[in-house]
């Protein structure tokens, strides 16, 4: 299943808070007017209000314990933020199975074991590998301080008879060449086996930092880079962005459109952005830049010719051959330090969701 189809609660929620943006122009047929800060804060409650409310919802629906572990299975599920664990609560609702606090248990503890089977299997690996190194040097030492010895004693008897001596200490040379060219051998398979563990180990974290969909970073991996570039007090911008009204894509051509959609503004973003840019998937059809060694203002210019690039671009259904139509996206931009810098962009983000979408606003403007 893939992860836009796991989330409809969180596609009606998000339908819910655009109606309330939408609710000013479809009355008066025209724009709101610019949005104040405590507008948008009492805004963002509501969202956060309803979020809690659907968890509630399904808490009680399927009387569950209303337990930390659920709460954080239920709020994957509802925000859409670990699409694992949200195409496994999917499933159980699609096949009729429901949810229990075993079956909750049962999913959480899927998704922990999921997540470190992988790094369990090469750590032990790794060790064993380990341990055959430690070993193959044990063995070497041993056969370096046998020859040693050897070779001591028949220097005593080298001027009583030189031709035995020669004799002997030749045949001791072999056998130590003979057994260190077999620890060697054993060496270089430990070497060979590490290094194919090391690819694996390094394709393991590769996962757990990606999202599955788009191959972006994910948003604990995002979060993780922000939070280093704060603590360092490096210059950077933020930005969250989210696709407009992308739930009509999901209702009037499926959910595999809306993912191909997802991951083609996903490449887009990347392409369009300089390197040193990151671009995460920060949950649904919401990204999260980071723009290093930037200012809020040349990351809004950036952002903004993106926006516009991407505006122009009409976008076709591949399986049908329907017209998609213009994808466009708002954003919010603020800068990166204080540990508030998300919140901030939030804000700012759903100040350009009111004003009218399509749009780049940069938090405080």
């Amino acid at each position: 299943m893939t992860a836009s189809s796991s989330i409809p609660v969180a596609a009606r929620r998000r339908r819910r808070v655009l109606g309330w943006f939408g609710a000013e122009r479809s009355a008066t047929g025209a724009e709101p007017g610019p949005t104040r800060a405590g507008d948008v804060g009492a805004q963002r409650s509501a969202l956060r209000r309803r979020l809690f409310d659907d968890i509630g919802t399904l808490i009680f629906s399927h009387h569950l314990t209303p337990s930390p572990l659920t709460y954080g299975v239920l709020h994957a599920y509802v925000s859409g933020e670990d699409p694992r664990t949200g195409a496994a609560v999917a499933e159980r609702l699609r096949t009729g199975a429901g949810l229990s606090d075993a079956g909750v248990t049962q999913i959480a503890a899927a998704q922990d074991a999921e997540e470190t089977a992988a790094l369990s299997r090469i750590a032990d690996a790794l060790e064993a590998r380990i341990g055959d190194c430690l070993a193959a040097v044990g063995e070497s030492c041993d056969h370096a301080e046998t020859f040693g010895s050897a070779l001591h004693a028949e220097a005593e008897q080298l001027r009583r008879d030189p031709q035995a001596t020669l004799t002997r200490v030749i045949t001791l040379t072999e056998a130590a060449v003979a057994a260190s060219r077999l620890v060697e051998g054993q060496l270089h398979r430990a070497r060979e086996e590490a290094e194919s563990l090391r690819r694996d180990l390094h394709s393991a974290r590769r996962a757990a930092e990606r999202d599955h969909l788009t191959g972006l970073l994910n948003r604990r991996c995002f979060e993780q880079k922000l939070h280093g570039i704060e603590q360092a007090g490096q210059r950077a911008a933020v930005a969250l962005i989210d696709i407009d009204d992308f739930k009509q894509v999901n209702d009037r051509f499926g959910h595999a459109a809306g993912d191909r959609v997802l991951k083609f503004v996903a490449g887009f973003l990347r392409a369009q952005l300089q390197r040193k840019v990151v671009v995460a998937r920060y949950g649904g059809e919401e990204f999260a830049l980071l723009f290093e060694d930037m200012t809020p203002g040349e990351a809004v210019e950036a952002l903004d010719d993106v926006r516009e690039r991407l505006s122009v671009r009409s976008l076709i259904h591949q399986d049908s051959g329907q017209t998609i139509g213009h994808i466009t996206f708002s954003a919010g931009v603020a800068a990166a330090e204080g540990g508030d810098a998300l919140s901030a962009a939030d804000l700012a983000l759903y100040a350009a969701k009111n004003g009218g979408k399509n749009r780049v606003v940069r938090a405080g403007a």
